[in-house]
């Protein structure tokens, strides 16, 4: 709607906003209001590069020490079987599509690590530039598996909550499996000792086999926030501890009531939640780095935490032994909504729900 008081077009620097810019060589978009300031780079994967709340000068995001490399500027000096994600991983939120964390061949295509939605370029279109209301829709045609995938963001004037809408239609001749998840990773400034983690009631499986470095002791089922740790002592794992824990950790949350997590910074009195639908992403991975990780690729630089809400994890082949894997017909499509939220309270959370609403 045109402000009565705009006579001509003008770059508008109030209320929503929306940018267009190259960065690192990457097509970049940033969603942008009062509260929050979003940075999608379009180039690569449609990832969240940044969720920056304004007020507090926070990134919620951890960004790696490489960045966003620029696209023609690296050459590996060897092929990895595991495929060259971590390369380019320059942090934030990415899509884990159609593969998990570990690499597998399904169907006779072999996917790396997170599959490859993360790693390809992505077109958009901006749908709304108003004052009070912004949406841009990025999409992208995956190489090894057909499938269309296509994700709206939208935010509202004054708003904390980023809304993210997702379509994927096949456009396979037969039915198709998929494993799909989430992968916002988070780290400094906003991620540090005495961060608390909220989820609704669930129990943590932790596997038979651990990382090198792991606290957490191994083949264990318990009830959050509390496993057993390999000194035989309690863990907590809704308390983020020192960097000088030194330690790198995986488990599964399952059997959540609902889905939704939040993590606060109670010194800088700021927090981000996400909603999700526990019927789609019924596992959420809670992958710890604290400033662990052995020799390569963290060399124990680094101190961050992600969570993942996915249809199952490690990878696709292990979710389609498990029939967890997410399925599509012919020309089948599904869809389902998410809800990013900065806020500064409540600083203890109890639920989140539906339009950002934290309590």
């Amino acid at each position: 709607m045109r402000n009565r008081y705009e006579t001509h077009t003008s770059q508008r620097n109030y209320a929503c906003r929306i940018r267009e810019f190259t960065f690192r060589e990457h097509r970049c978009v940033s969603l942008e209001n009062e509260t929050v300031r979003v940075m999608v780079i379009a180039d690569k994967g449609a990832d969240i590069l940044e969720f920056l709340h304004k007020a507090t000068d926070t990134d919620f995001m951890w960004h790696s020490s490489h960045g966003l490399r620029p696209v023609n500027h690296f050459r590996s000096s060897s092929s990895l079987l595991t495929g060259h994600f971590r390369e380019h991983f320059a942090g934030g939120w990415y899509e884990m599509l159609p593969n998990g964390p570990a690499p597998c061949t399904h169907r006779g295509a072999a996917f790396g690590y997170h599959g490859e939605a993360t790693l390809l370029p992505w077109q958009y279109q901006i749908e709304v530039d108003e004052p009070e209301h912004i949406s841009v829709k990025f999409h992208v045609r995956l190489v090894r598996i057909p499938l269309v995938v296509e994700k709206t963001m939208t935010l509202s004037c004054q708003s904390g909550t980023l809304n993210i809408h997702y379509r994927i239609t096949s456009e396979a001749g037969q039915e198709i499996e998929f494993l799909w998840g989430q992968h916002p990773t988070f780290g400094y400034p906003f991620l540090e000792e005495g961060c608390r983690l909220y989820v609704p009631p669930c129990t943590i499986q932790v596997g038979d086999e651990l990382l090198q470095d792991s606290r957490v002791a191994p083949s264990q089922e318990a009830t959050w926030p509390t496993v057993r740790g390999r000194n035989g002592q309690n863990i907590d794992l809704s308390l983020a501890p020192a960097p000088e824990t030194r330690s790198h950790d995986f488990v599964r949350l399952e059997n959540l009531s609902e889905g939704w997590f939040a993590i606060v910074n109670p010194h800088r009195q700021v927090g981000f939640a996400l909603r999700y639908d526990e019927k789609t992403f019924p596992v959420l991975g809670f992958w710890q780095l604290w400033r662990g990780g052995i020799d390569y690729p963290w060399y124990g630089m680094n101190y961050l935490v992600a969570l993942e809400p996915a249809c199952d994890l490690p990878s696709l082949a292990a979710a389609e032994s498990r029939k967890m894997a997410l399925r599509l017909r012919p020309g089948a499509k599904m869809e389902t909504n998410l809800e990013a939220t900065a806020f500064v309270r409540p600083l203890q959370v109890s639920t989140v729900e539906c339009g950002g609403i934290v309590r």
